[in-house]
């Protein structure tokens, strides 16, 4: 095999996501440790004296110099150990178990509600270049695009909720379920906020892929051939318009998994976004470093997983093999 193509496979794609975790994790330790304030004071309250404050830092370590720090901090990583809250004094797995499974379900909800209208929209609008409804849907696309997400989360809480009446505005009782789905309301709103940061981006990518490939030489061949309507558009444009489309959708699930605490907020979700609010607020360090690692962790992970599939669904970018002369 190339060596080029030897790059590209699984084993390449396995040592840039082990490289870019620990360049994760190197960053988060060292922003994290510069944040202003003292963990020690923020977790036993002002009173505290400074025998208090000074046994909290040898209990959590926080007197050891820097590099100490970070090799404890390292190792606890490598052995899945994420430490200790400060404020609850529960290990960080436990504080973020049930919070990191409701935002995934929220982001997952919304994700799946992107797609399956920004894809079929771009698509009909990319095969339909100049007209009035493509001008229609690229107007739409651009003004929803221009809207800042704490916007639409207050627009739908003002609309949806407020004078229509048909969904609660706070989404505070998805804490109390045991389940994602015992409480599926309080998942609706959030995740409409959220798929409508990601719908204008998939649904302008589709349209600019169905138009490019709707200008291909097998295309007109496909037609000539009496292929028209949804047969053309499924058999022809689609496979080949979707490889980019399936990359940028996955970035965008993994994107919108770090970037739930504005909409968290707004709503009132209880999911690991606004966890990281609270924890920023109340110098939680264990439980700041585990949520931005696992956010991390989740968007290199999918992104090299989005990569692998292109290649899976893109022939031409498959490495070819080299066949020895005989």
């Amino acid at each position: 095999m190339p060596t080029s193509a030897r790059w590209r496979g699984p084993a390449w794609l396995a040592v840039r996501l082990v490289l870019s975790l620990l360049a994760i994790s190197v960053l988060v330790f060292l922003l994290t440790v510069a944040v202003p304030g003292d963990p020690a004071r923020a977790a036993l309250g002002k009173a505290a004296t400074p025998a208090q404050l000074k046994a909290f830092d040898a209990a959590h370590g926080l007197n050891a110099p820097l590099w100490e720090q970070f090799r404890r901090f390292l190792l606890h990583l490598v052995q899945g150990q994420l430490g200790t809250s400060y404020a609850s004094g529960q290990p960080v797995t436990a504080v973020i178990g049930d919070r990191f499974e409701r935002t995934f379900f929220l982001v997952l909800i919304a994700w799946v509600i992107a797609a399956l209208i920004s894809i079929p929209v771009g698509m009909w609008s990319g095969r339909r270049a100049g007209s009035a409804a493509d001008s229609a849907v690229s107007g739409t696309t651009l003004g929803l695009a221009a809207l800042p997400e704490f916007v639409i989360g207050l627009l739908l809480v003002f609309i949806v909720g407020v004078k229509l009446g048909w969904l609660p505005v706070n989404s505070t009782a998805a804490g109390y379920a045991s389940t994602p789905w015992g409480d599926f309301s309080s998942y609706v709103l959030p995740a409409i906020a959220i798929s409508f940061t990601i719908i204008p981006y998939i649904t302008r990518l589709s349209r600019a892929n169905a138009r490019e490939v709707d200008s291909e030489p097998y295309i007109r061949a496909a037609i000539l051939r009496g292929v028209h309507g949804p047969r053309l558009s499924f058999e022809h444009v689609l496979p080949n318009a979707a490889p980019p489309v399936l990359n940028a959708l996955a970035l965008q699930f993994a994107g919108s998994i770090g970037g739930v605490v504005v909409t968290e907020t707004v709503f009132g979700f209880p999911g690991i976004g606004q966890l990281l609010v609270q924890a920023v607020g109340s110098r939680d360090l264990p439980v700041v470093q585990a949520i931005t690692i696992i956010i991390g962790a989740v968007y290199v992970l999918v992104n090299t997983l989005a990569d692998a599939g292109v290649v899976a669904l893109t022939p031409r970018l498959r490495p070819t093999q080299q066949v020895a002369a005989t």
